[in-house]
């Protein structure tokens, strides 16, 4: 996959449905794909595109950046301004990436040496932005994530030839089932009952996709997206883990204005995240370490699945030394203690 900025350019200078699909990895919609229908769940979350069932179709992608005029490759003052230094992560645990025979189809990222047996280290699945096959482009941010004790099996490889185009809910289910039958346990002592699936735009549908329906996914985390149509939003009645939402500006990201819908129609009770900074859909994986969504993706973890009570005040509490709010993030939550 090129990298992320050459990803952008492409997708804003695209209007027409048959260049959308080669930026964003979308294909036009096969017989069979899911309809949907008030009341209607399907047992999983598959569909003929990339993304899944809470994903968009090509034809409806064109028609919904034609309307709203949005433009993918815009950036912010937040926006790294080139690429970032490569590092091993600025965490414990120095990390890299790894490839795997038991999992031809992805790449591990995690610790270079797997930390002591006493460190639990939760499992996370990752899925690229345009649901691309080459996760390098995120590898800053992915291994950053890793330094601080988590094994992800992030979609695609190095170079991007997996025998198809775009990844699919199939392909990250595939690194669930990796992690629940052994395969990630080369990588230290992982935790599976501490599941996270987690993406970048297409790939944050698709995480949300294969949590749908699947009780070994325990967070859900979605990066510059959320849903499109409004008529998909009812899917959001299934969702029943916590979810949270990292996005840019709303007027820069195309994936902040649905955020602020979603975000709404959450199940009443569910415990849910949303942050927002002054960057455009590309976020800051590309700075070194990922940049401020690497930082604040990370303290989401550490709160979440290692309790950290330093990470948690910098979520939810403005006023602590080190909170997103003073590192210009916009802050929202509900049904957090």
């Amino acid at each position: 996959m090129a990298p992320l900025s050459t990803f952008l350019k492409a997708f804003a200078a695209t209007r027409h449905a048959s260049n959308i699909s080669s930026v964003l990895g979308l294909v036009a919609r096969q017989t069979g794909t899911f309809v949907p229908k008030p009341g209607y769940f399907p047992e999983k979350g598959d569909d003929t595109i990339a993304g899944g069932i809470f994903c968009i179709s090509l034809s409806d992608l064109a028609t919904y950046l034609s309307k709203t005029g949005n433009n993918p490759a815009s950036t912010g003052s937040e926006s790294p301004r080139g690429q970032g230094a490569a590092t091993s992560g600025s965490g414990p645990y120095p990390a890299q990436a790894f490839t795997d025979p038991s999992l031809t189809k992805h790449t591990i990222f995690a610790p270079k040496t797997p930390p002591p047996a006493n460190v639990s280290l939760p499992f996370i699945a990752w899925g690229n932005g345009g649901c691309g096959t080459d996760p390098m482009s995120f590898k800053n941010f992915l291994i950053e994530i890793a330094s601080h004790g988590y094994v992800i099996a992030a979609d695609g490889v190095a170079g991007g030839n997996i025998g198809s185009s775009q990844t699919m809910v199939s392909t990250m289910r595939a690194s669930l089932d990796w992690a629940m039958a052994g395969g990630a346990a080369k990588y230290g002592n992982v935790n599976v009952t501490a599941m996270t699936t987690m993406g970048q735009s297409c790939g944050g549908l698709e995480s949300m996709s294969t949590a749908y329906h699947d009780d070994r996914v325990k967070r859900i985390i979605l990066l510059n997206i959320a849903i499109f149509q409004d008529d998909r939003r009812y899917l959001l009645q299934e969702i029943k883990v916590p979810v949270a939402y990292f996005v840019g500006a709303l007027k820069l990201d195309m994936g902040a204005p649905n955020a602020e819908k979603d975000y709404k129609l959450l199940n009443a009770g569910l415990p849910a995240y949303k942050a927002s900074l002054d960057t455009g859909h590309g976020g800051t994986y590309a700075a070194t370490n990922g940049g401020k969504f690497g930082k604040a993706v990370v303290n989401y973890l550490e709160w979440q699945w290692r309790g950290d009570p330093k990470s948690k005040a910098m979520l939810l509490d403005p006023n602590s030394a080190d909170s997103l709010v003073k590192d210009k993030w916009t802050v929202e939550y509900k049904n957090w203690t």
